[in-house]
């Protein structure tokens, strides 16, 4: 499997080949991908070394004189460099594309430094800046154009796995498509569905288990969709008013705490649009998680797993 990293990595080089106003700034990481560019394109690449904080710094500076600049490291250092990120390039309109990758528990078993369960909800918190968790490579190959074209300041959550099942969605994806930011993925539609309508919202890596959960409501009677909602700010309001009106329950699922999250965005939109719908919101417990283990280990011992999911949503459903 090709990382989302190294998709959009590569893909970058190629067009940084044939413009010179393209520039990658990294920090302290090893990549096959990051070496092509220090071998071939030497003056467009800049290692920036264990300096986070300085990489945002500089290239807030070179974006200034209109140069395409992606700043790379590890999601958990998002965090460091906030404060730069707000002067710097939110305050300052200077558009650079942070590449985060390994959001939530996918640097795990490396422990809570390593793991940002909460970065959905700071960055939400800044001005003038776009942020968006891809579930496949197909939408990190149009990020990569996005951000060329149409050069903002922009935070991509990129995961280090991604399901494997999602791979066929959104081939050929349109740029007015990818900025649309969400789409329905699964709808199931049992015979007798008068147990009534859910909703489930989810993105990047939790689509996976999401999809299957969908797949159990349905067997249950409930007529079920799974909504993915790549694009986390700004969020279409309208679009998504589309997506979740004509289910009478909603359900997020998300791989971060529920403080300023995920479920938080979307029940912001609907109070803003003043939809009033049962909403469940389903995350990691409020919690730095210093136990030992891999991602999915993780995710199923912290409420996560489909087993849990389902037991939620239909004990949920039933109490309503």
């Amino acid at each position: 499997m090709t990382t989302q990293r190294d998709t959009f990595i590569s893909e970058l080089f190629e067009r940084a080949q044939k413009d010179k106003d393209i520039y990658l700034v990294t920090v302290d990481m090893g990549a096959p991908s990051l070496d092509r560019w220090r071998s071939d394109l030497p003056g467009q690449f800049l290692s920036a070394g264990i300096s986070e904080q300085h990489a945002v710094n500089f290239a807030a500076g070179m974006a200034s004189e209109g140069k395409k600049v992606y700043v790379y490291f590890m999601a958990a250092w998002v965090a460091r460099c906030f404060e730069q990120i707000r002067y710097s390039c939110a305050m300052a309109e200077n558009p650079i594309t942070v590449l985060g990758n390994g959001i939530a528990l996918g640097y795990a078993p490396a422990g809570p430094a390593h793991e940002p369960n909460e970065d959905m909800a700071y960055m939400r918190s800044l001005c003038n800046i776009e942020i968006y968790s891809p579930c496949n490579n197909n939408v990190v190959k149009s990020l990569v154009d996005l951000t060329i074209d149409n050069p903002k300041l922009r935070y991509l959550r990129l995961e280090r796995k991604y399901a494997t099942e999602l791979d066929s969605l959104y081939q050929g994806m349109t740029q007015e498509e990818l900025e649309s930011g969400i789409a329905t993925i699964k709808q199931v539609s049992p015979t007798d569905a008068s147990r009534g309508k859910v909703c489930v919202l989810s993105s990047g890596y939790m689509l996976g288990r999401c999809s299957e959960l969908v797949t159990r409501l349905g067997d249950d009677g409930y007529e079920a969709s799974l909504v993915d909602m790549w694009k986390i700010k700004p969020v279409d309001a309208n679009l998504l008013e589309k997506h979740v009106k004509d289910y009478d329950t909603l359900v997020t699922v998300e791989e971060q705490t529920l403080s300023g999250g995920f479920g938080s965005c979307v029940c912001e939109t609907l109070a803003d649009l003043q939809i009033q719908k049962p909403v469940l919101r389903i995350g990691l417990p409020d919690r730095y998680i210093f136990e030992n283990g891999s991602r999915d280990y993780h995710i199923d011992n912290n409420g996560l797993s489909v087993d849990s999911l389902h037991e939620k949503v239909t004990k949920f459903l039933r109490n309503r």
